[in-house]
């Protein structure tokens, strides 16, 4: 029993360290960006993303991009980073937008039964 707890330990600690992109290290249940990583990321690949604050867990200001492959961490600085980040809000409005329209009983008002 002791030996299987520890294997299912071990297995889950590895695949939540296979998640971590260069420079994303976990902290006190804090994912946090240390450095920013190299290489481009497409508007496509970003499933999500947050932005970093700079604070007591956190020693800089980053843009937290989770990719289909990993996670990455951008300069919000950076120019490219600022247009990928547009984009990125535009696709949300869109969704947003969308979904609006596809339950559009969730905008109305309440009428009050009939007494």
């Amino acid at each position: 029993m002791y030996l299987q707890s520890a294997a299912v330990i071990c297995l889950t600690v590895l695949s939540f360290g296979s998640l971590e992109g260069k420079g994303v290290q976990m902290q006190r249940d804090v994912q946090c960006c240390m450095q920013y990583s190299q290489g481009k990321v497409r508007t496509k690949d970003v499933l999500r993303f947050e932005e970093q604050t700079e604070g007591p867990d956190c020693s800089i200001q980053a843009v937290i991009l989770y990719t289909k492959r990993a996670v990455k961490c951008a300069d919000p600085r950076d120019r490219k980073v600022q247009r990928l980040l547009r984009k990125l809000r535009q696709r949300q409005a869109v969704k947003a937008h969308k979904t609006m329209w596809l339950h559009p009983h969730m905008n109305l008002p309440v009428m009050a039964e009939p007494k």
